[in-house]
């Protein structure tokens, strides 16, 4: 089996931002613009609040209990 690394690419008006070395174009987004390119990622949708009260809460900083 052969591994391959897998890079990121997005356009950002109209400008190919590769978001592994352009982070400065990512910081100049405003929070709607990053908004938009996160939603326009049919594969990373937020999820709803009716799903995220299937979610349970975890605190890293408890021990783990036995089973």
């Amino acid at each position: 089996m052969t591994m391959s690394k897998i890079v990121t690419v997005d356009y950002v008006q109209g400008k190919k931002l590769d978001v592994y070395k352009d982070k400065d174009a990512l910081d100049k987004m405003t929070e709607e613009e990053l908004r938009e390119a996160a939603l326009s990622d049919p594969d990373a949708q937020p999820l709803t609040q009716e799903q995220l009260k299937h979610f349970k809460r975890v605190n890293p900083n408890l021990p783990k209990k036995k089973a």
